[in-house]
């Protein structure tokens, strides 16, 4: 079986400074895919704010990193994790289980699991093996969020993010929201504050219709208009929103009033440096993590029955590859031996001197090899078993022969 093999970069080991780096375009993404699948690898990538992964069953991490170094030179490969086998399908399952985000138990990346598996499949690198490992993923991680504590309280980063701006200086009563960014992260935004009822709501899109009345949707060319009477600003885009300098602008029109900025995009929407603008309070996705709700005691308390259930999950997804293996392997004897049967009537015609099969033959007193039943069943005995008894006469120590044995059902045993 095809070892699965993975390289992560997350927020345990990278800042988001590093992490942004990965945030690779559509085009990028389409020739990572393009690549795999010329080299008849799988490949699946699941790429968040928190996380940048790759999931293969045939390359070598060496192969993986030096695609990505292909495509971003200047980019640094030093950080990444591999996993193999095991280790890698366990940390899949994990990862969906919301054990290994920033916000202990958060419900988004089984979403962002799925869109990757199907973007993995309308690039057809989804091989068998990485779709039954996602499947299981996705099975295993949504039983958790139903059977245990784990999602109890903030069980999301839109959740920790509303929290972490809440507790701000400003806070959010009686405040002017904008919201940055209609996907998906945008959305939940949206409907949190929605139910917070802030003073005002306004969201900036290109595409998002309004879903609440008391939201108002302004175009992307709207943003100078809005932003200088924000107090609250959430960004959730995939592109650099505001720099330093706009920030310092900004606040230079909003007077004295202070500014709360929660980003949430990778790469960064806002540059760090505009932090240190005075009255500026700007946190991004590695903060959420710090985020702690009355509940945190009770959703660590379930870190243990959601780890009983990743082990229950790995050992299905074993059972399930080993199905698979065996399917592999009898589709691989089937071939070989068709391989095997039709070398060996191309051998038995060039030793044909009648041509009987062909319109033309040619006269002589032998008898024709393809209708020789004991020449050509002898021939094609003698190829069936070649490679298993040269192994057996010079590798014998790699092969069973009980095995052998009973696999052949040889009753003759050897003295």
């Amino acid at each position: 079986m095809k070892n699965v093999l993975s390289i992560s970069l997350d927020g345990t080991r990278a800042p988001a400074t590093r992490r942004e780096q990965w945030t690779l375009s559509a085009a990028e993404r389409h020739s990572l895919y393009e690549q795999a699948r010329r080299q008849d690898v799988g490949l699946v990538m699941l790429s968040t704010c928190y996380r940048f992964e790759l999931y293969t069953d045939a390359a070598a991490a060496a192969t993986l990193l030096g695609w990505l170094r292909d495509l971003r030179p200047q980019a640094d490969t030093a950080l990444f994790v591999e996993r193999s086998d095991e280790k890698a399908l366990v940390h899949l399952l994990r990862v969906a289980a919301g054990l290994e985000s920033a916000v202990l138990g958060e419900v988004q990346v089984l979403g962002q699991i799925r869109r990757a598996r199907s973007e993995a499949e309308r690039a057809r690198t989804l091989s068998p093996m990485l779709r039954a490992a996602f499947a299981e993923a996705v099975s295993t991680g949504r039983a958790i969020r139903q059977n245990t504590g784990l999602g109890l309280g903030v069980a999301s980063a839109a959740t920790a993010a509303l929290l972490l701006a809440r507790n701000a200086p400003v806070g959010l009563s009686d405040r002017h929201v904008v919201v940055i960014g209609g996907g998906e992260m945008g959305r939940l935004l949206l409907k949190l504050l929605a139910a917070v009822r802030p003073g005002r709501l306004s969201l900036i899109s290109a595409h998002l219709k309004p879903q609440h009345p008391d939201i108002t949707v302004q175009p992307p060319e709207a943003l100078a208009h809005v932003l200088p009477d924000a107090d609250v600003i959430f960004t959730a885009t995939r592109r650099l929103v505001l720099d330093a300098d706009a920030v310092a602008a900004l606040q230079a029109q909003r007077g004295e009033r202070p500014l709360t900025i929660v980003d949430l995009g990778m790469p960064h929407n806002v540059a760090v440096a505009a932090g240190r603008v005075p009255g500026v309070y700007l946190r991004d996705v590695d903060a959420l993590g710090d985020v702690i709700d009355a509940n945190i005691r009770r959703r660590r308390a379930a870190v243990p029955d959601a780890e009983a259930l990743v082990a229950e999950g790995y050992a299905r997804l074993q059972a399930a590859l080993q199905g698979l293996q065996q399917e592999a392997l009898i589709g691989d004897l089937r071939r070989k031996a068709e391989t095997i049967r039709r070398e060996t009537l191309t051998y038995v015609c060039s030793r044909c001197r009648t041509r009987t099969c062909e319109d033309t033959p040619v006269a002589s007193d032998q008898q024709a090899a393809c209708t020789n039943t004991e020449f050509l069943t002898r021939t094609l005995t003698n190829r069936l078993l070649h490679d298993l008894t040269h192994a057996l006469r010079h590798d014998g120590d790699g092969l069973d022969p009980a095995a052998l044995r009973t696999l052949f059902r040889l009753d003759r045993h050897a003295p």
